[in-house]
């Protein structure tokens, strides 16, 4: 017995050990939440101290590769410069590279777009893959792989890219996977053009996915006859993109809305489900006749949604056919912003609508049949299977109408019912990815305009420089035929004539070619004046930013590279320019107490900056927008009626201070715009009063670039920057300038200057992965390096050799 005993407790922590390995490595169920398995996960062979371990570990010396043959140089940001003998060499370098820095990053982002997020995470994203599914984006994707095949040339430098992604991950053993992976305990799968193609889809859901249509349906409803005068098409602020005046003859006009043909669905009681607006972009060039040198300048701050790692990866692809420099999107190959030693250029979102509802009139509640043009049509369904982590799985049943899928069904769901036709369902007429091959190679304007036609969607305002002095703005993308007011608001669904009548030709989209003012610019205002003869709505356009531009732009003639950093660093409000006059105007200081008058006086004084260290920003725009929400109290809280922007609200002040739109409807008294005025001034004391210290604008905004995954402690947060939506430095709370870039052409070559707040490396905790946020916050620059051959050693601190087998 006593030898049982002890036998026993020899073999009693051995059988411990065991079941302990045994449970630590299964993951943790938590509720819904699933935490990887610990014993995986803090494993010190391939786990998370692994990734602490190696972090900035040197890039490997040379890989020997059936075929490829070239190198790549890193520079002191961890900046690839690619030199290979041909693009197919050269494209799968780049797709091995963006594998090497950013895998977790192509392979979660292309995951979220086909709505695969439920077998990441589980139960809790079910909804949202829903969504994506039923929106189409992979059927979209499908459709573009297809056209692909059509085009020889394209094909082939994708699938190079294709091939060198996979290399990557080939090389790749569990323990060299980054963090991400084993914080949600799964592997990559093999990169292929379907996943490039997601790529594409997502941008375009995030760039022209929005829509207003409910709103402005309501909203047309419930303003009646002051609609027109309270939402314009064109407000009397915007300066558009293309100058007014521009000759548009030989433009075929549209016909004109026959009777009938438009119906009023009524009001619609679905509320408003949409991201933040905002999102835009500025571009803009100067000739040689404003720049101080006399060479054309371009510039370009796309802006996004800020995330870690960053959406961008920048990176220079040279072959003895051309040399070009600039940032890409991991996923893709290719420059999608930069420049080449003749030309440059940049891209705005142009804010097209063409995305529009249709209210559908059902048979029944099964949704099986709806009527068109006076006939019961079948509904057709594609069922689509949705895994979920854990082993189960949903089958969703996607209804399809004429006009597109039906996105919801449940009748308390806010747009139950309605069908949606969005131009992703449309099949490309157009190479996309043409676009980018072409302008990476341009060398003159007629290249660029031809690189301009290939773009289907999102429509995209590419601003042009070339080294020969010329500067041009062209609208790339697909402009859908519609007639007067079409799109704007819900249509009926049951007349197969409400639909689009096709698209204009690319070679009619609105551009302008060495305008006489010497510059062009776009920063998402409206593309036209209203003599432009196709309509078309907006999705997003915006005011403030691109009149503001175009007047500083118009007032010199001595631009510099210098000049032009402080302006894409600009954070003056035009709108506090044109609103605070009236508001402080409103105020009886002698009425206020000792710090009502402090505020008033201060704001009296303001340079109208949204510095970072500035008060005045804080209380100018808590007291704006608390002005705004009274004034439309009326629909502040009603289901989705869009509310008037701040142009219309600011010219109400200043036109119609009487307006009975600035009448409370809660109080028995008739108040007009100076009272409301004074309400919201007491509003921000009252805030003012509650703060144990003052807020800065930087506090106050508390702006945050977060991890893609939403994991905390791979975010930054607190950054302190000067600018908000509205102003050229447009850094709101989450989004703002993902990347910065000035270009100057000169005879002897491009001089380029950029920054993106991140890091070229996609691994949190290594020195490449936010390096580049503290100049950016700052509005300085760094110096992009174009090199017109290999460099000698000490210019670079890496260098990856391929040889071929």
């Amino acid at each position: 017995m006593k030898k049982l005993k002890s036998i026993g407790g020899l073999l009693s922590p051995w059988i411990l050990s065991c079941f302990w390995l045994w449970k630590l490595g299964g993951p943790i169920e938590a509720g819904e939440q699933r935490l990887p398995p610990p014993g995986k996960f803090f494993s010190p062979a391939v786990g998370m101290w692994w990734n602490a371990m190696w972090l900035d570990r040197s890039t490997p010396v040379a890989l020997s590769l059936e075929g490829v043959q070239g190198e790549v140089y890193f520079d002191e940001r961890m900046v690839p410069h690619i030199f290979a003998e041909d693009d197919h060499q050269a494209f799968f370098i780049q797709g091995y590279v963006h594998a090497m820095h950013r895998l977790w990053q192509m392979d979660f982002s292309a995951r979220v777009g086909e709505g695969r997020l439920s077998e990441l995470v589980g139960p809790a994203a079910v909804e949202f893959d829903r969504l994506k599914r039923r929106k189409g984006l992979a059927e979209a994707a499908r459709q573009s792989v297809e056209h692909w095949k059509q085009d020889s040339f394209l094909l082939s430098r994708l699938e190079a890219y294709v091939r060198g992604v996979n290399a990557r991950i080939g090389q790749m053993t569990a323990r060299d996977l980054p963090i991400e992976y084993k914080l949600l305990d799964y592997a990559p799968e093999p990169w292929d053009l379907f996943r490039s193609a997601l790529y594409h889809k997502s941008m375009a859901e995030i760039l022209c996915g929005r829509d207003k249509d409910i709103e402005m349906n309501n909203a047309r409803a419930f303003f009646g006859e002051d609609f027109a005068r309270l939402f314009p098409e064109l407000d009397s602020l915007t300066d558009p993109v293309i100058p007014r005046g521009t000759d548009w003859a030989g433009i075929p006009p549209m016909p004109q809305l026959e009777a009938g043909e438009a119906s009023d669905v009524g009001f619609l009681p679905f509320s408003r489900d949409q991201g933040p607006s905002g999102l835009g972009s500025n571009n803009w060039a100067v000739g040689s006749g404003r720049s101080r040198s006399g060479n054309p300048i371009l510039c370009n701050d796309p802006h996004l949604t800020l995330t870690l790692p960053s959406i961008w990866y920048e990176q220079q692809i040279a072959t003895p056919e051309y040399r070009v420099y600039g940032v890409s999107f991991p996923g893709i190959p290719g420059v999608i912003v930069g420049f080449n030693d003749s030309i440059a250029w940049g891209v705005t979102n142009a804010g097209w609508d063409v995305l529009d509802w249709y209210r559908v009139e059902w048979k029944d509640a099964s949704m099986s049949h709806y009527r068109l043009d006076g006939e019961w049509k079948l509904t057709n369904v594609r069922l689509d299977t949705i895994r979920i982590r854990g082993g189960g799985y949903l089958v969703d049943s996607v209804r399809l109408t004429h006009w597109g899928p039906v996105l919801f069904t449940d009748p308390a769901h806010r747009r139950y019912g309605l069908a949606m036709h969005w131009i992703i369902q449309h099949p490309p007429a157009q190479q996309e990815y043409r676009t980018f091959m072409t302008m990476n190679r341009a060398r003159n304007y007629d290249d660029y305009r031809e690189a301009c036609t290939h773009f289907p969607y999102p429509a995209q305002n590419f601003a042009f420089a070339s080294a020969t002095g010329d500067i041009a703005l062209t609208l790339g993308g697909n402009m859908p035929l519609k007639r007067d007011q079409q799109g704007r608001f819900v249509a009926d669904g049951s007349n197969s004539g409400n639909g689009w009548q096709g698209f204009l030709e690319p070679r009619y989209n609105p551009q302008v070619h060495n305008p006489e003012r010497g510059f062009i610019s776009s920063a998402n205002q409206r593309t036209t004046d209203e003599a432009f003869p196709v309509y078309y709505n907006d999705g997003d356009f915006r005011a403030f930013r691109g009149t503001l531009i175009n007047r500083y732009l118009g007032q010199r003639s001595d631009w510099s590279v210098e000049d032009m950093m402080r302006l894409q660093y600009n954070a003056y409000s035009l709108k506090a320019e044109i609103s605070l006059p009236s508001l402080l105007a409103s105020l009886d200081t002698s009425a206020l107490d000792d710090r009502g008058r402090l505020v008033a006086r201060r704001l009296q004084a303001w340079d109208l900056v949204y510095d970072s260290s500035s008060v005045e920003a804080v209380w100018y725009d808590r007291w704006f927008e608390t002005f705004q929400r009274l004034v439309w109290d009326e629909v502040l809280d009603t289901p989705a009626v869009a509310r008037p922007g701040e142009v219309a609200t600011m010219e109400l002040l200043h036109r119609q201070p009487e307006s009975p739109w600035f009448d409370l409807r809660g109080t028995a008294l008739r108040e007009g715009a100076l009272e409301i005025a004074r309400m919201a001034f007491d509003s921000l004391l009252s805030f003012d009063r509650q703060q144990e210290e003052m807020q800065d604008w930087a506090r106050y905004r508390n702006a945050a670039i977060q991890h893609l995954a939403r994991i905390p402690a791979f975010s930054e947060s607190g950054i302190r920057s000067p600018g908000n939506e509205d102003l050229i430095n447009a850094h709101a709370r989450v989004f703002g300038p993902s990347w910065r870039m000035i270009v100057e052409l000169t005879p002897k070559g491009p001089k380029a200057y950029g920054v993106y707040p991140g890091g070229q490396e996609g691994q949190p905790g290594s020195r490449h992965y936010t390096d580049m946020i503290d100049h950016w916050s700052k509005g300085k620059y760094y110096d992009l390096h174009f090199w017109h051959e290999p460099p000698a050693a000490g210019s670079f601190t890496h260098r990856l050799k391929f040889q071929s087998k």
